[in-house]
């Protein structure tokens, strides 16, 4: 399935991901917690590609997103595949000429709130951020899906981080939370 992830993104102090995950657990609905593991391709983005194989709660995928990171709207291609056909999915983007990255470790608890799904993601030993988020089917519908994310942030009292804070963001969590792979 093909779609555009509108996701706006700020990094939480230890304070306000408490206050902000009670808020949720209050008004919103938890719809889902995972811990996720992905291999995220480094040679990719020059082509505005972002490609990772992911493995949450169990489940695997190739994901693709189309745009840089640090965008507020993307286009998101998933791939599922069975946990025992890992090897072979590595060896394929291997032989596509993807075959180094980083591995990103990310637990979070996931909320429905005013339409949006809210992720207050953990980086294990480092920070956390959210990810607040909406799907839209058509392109046209993006801008609107984006204020509607950036008015709730704001009577949240959230800071969203610009596109240059999130490459930024994630360079620091590259060289301080992730590992380095080779296929």
């Amino acid at each position: 399935m093909s779609q555009y992830e509108v996701e706006l993104r700020g990094l939480l102090k230890p304070q306000d991901k408490i206050k902000l995950e009670k808020y949720l657990q209050k008004n919103g609905k938890l719809a889902k917690s995972y811990n996720r593991t992905q291999w995220c391709f480094k040679n990719g983005w020059k082509d505005n590609l972002d490609l990772r194989v992911r493995e949450t709660n169990g489940d695997y995928q190739i994901h693709l997103k189309i745009g840089l990171p640090g965008k507020t709207n993307r286009k998101e291609i998933a791939l599922p595949f069975r946990s025992e056909h890992l090897d072979c999915s590595m060896s394929l983007l291997k032989h596509l000429g993807h075959n180094e990255g980083v591995i990103a470790i990310r637990n979070a608890n996931i909320y429905n709130y005013k339409k949006i799904e809210w992720a207050i993601i953990d980086v294990p030993n480092h920070s956390s951020y959210f990810e607040a988020e909406k799907l839209v089917e058509y392109e046209r519908d993006v801008k609107e899906a984006e204020q509607t994310i950036r008015d709730v942030c704001h009577e949240l009292g959230l800071t969203i981080f610009t596109g240059k804070q999130t490459m930024n963001y994630i360079a620091k969590l590259d060289r301080e939370a992730n590992k380095e792979f080779k296929l």
